[in-house]
């Protein structure tokens, strides 16, 4: 095994789900190598289920950063940016670069996995793990606006952030998350935008994470009738849906190289801004976008 000199920071954002995250702090510290140094930072949410009271209690060494609860996942890994930016606040030498890990909480790590992604941290820049009996690798398309996805696992342009690990000088060059982007597209923009600096975005068939079924929110159908359509509309709208379009919009406009098809989006977006004119659906981080 790559020795590793110095410990890994884990930054691991949580929100009112005490018991997913209490399983998978322990689950994370049993499977990780023991002859590395690990110090874990979670970032709780504004949870109300006592999710922050059970950490301190069970584990008094982790470090607790409580959020207002509006954060998401785009807010949380722009909170870890500014966190590593001020290493006083995470007790971290100020010359110190050490390897940065963020990781959902709703993740199991393979036997044998965390010790081989070690091994592969010297290879690449960024080191994003594979989803067992999921996809390869992702990619996004600047000509189409497109993700794809390749067969196997190797070099890419952008990558989820779960299990992701990075340097922490790495992470301080990263564009921070725009308000409004949700979840699911948080992370890619953060790993796309390294990515268009020159880094190097990599995962490994031998770096594998197994996420847990029961806590994915699948995207929701797209059934008929008016009701339906009105509340697939309303998802569309809400930052914390997987259907949320105008964050698809912006992260379009962003990053492709290639001038964007003009009448597909301007119809996405006059839909959108009809909708929310009629619904009155306009205000917090949707009002933030341009």
């Amino acid at each position: 095994m790559t020795e590793i000199p110095l410990p890994v920071l884990a930054f691991v954002p949580c929100h009112n789900r005490r018991d997913i995250t209490l399983a998978f702090l322990e689950h994370l510290q049993q499977s990780w190598p023991k002859t590395i140094g690990l110090v874990i930072h979670v970032l709780d949410d504004g949870s109300t289920d006592g999710t922050a009271v059970s950490i301190k209690a069970r584990w008094p060494e982790v470090f607790l950063h409580r959020l207002d609860g509006k954060q998401f996942w785009g807010g949380a890994l722009n909170t870890i940016q500014s966190l590593l930016n001020d290493p006083l606040a995470i007790s971290c030498d100020p010359e110190a670069d050490p390897w940065v890990m963020v990781a959902n909480d709703d993740l199991q790590f393979p036997q044998g996995s965390l010790e081989r992604a070690m091994d592969l941290l010297p290879e690449c820049d960024l080191l994003a793990p594979a989803i067992a009996g999921g996809w390869g690798s992702v990619a996004f398309d600047r000509t189409t606006g497109r993700f794809f996805e390749f067969p196997e696992c190797g070099p890419s342009n952008l990558a989820t952030t779960m299990a992701t690990f990075l340097r922490r000088s790495t992470w301080l060059q990263a564009e921070r998350v725009p308000k409004g982007i949700p979840h699911y597209l948080s992370d890619y923009w953060f790993t796309h935008g390294l990515s268009c600096k020159g880094f190097r975005v990599i995962t490994d068939t031998n770096y594998r994470v197994i996420i847990r079924k029961d806590t994915t929110r699948p995207s929701g159908p797209r059934a008929s009738g008016w009701r339906a359509r009105r509340t697939y509309w309303r998802a569309c709208l809400d930052p914390r849906s997987p259907d949320y379009i105008p964050a698809d919009i912006t992260f379009r406009r962003r990053f492709s190289a290639e001038p964007r098809k003009f009448w597909s989006l301007a119809l996405l977006q006059i839909k959108t801004l009809l909708y929310r004119l009629l619904t009155g659906y306009y205000k917090g981080p949707l009002a933030s976008l341009q």
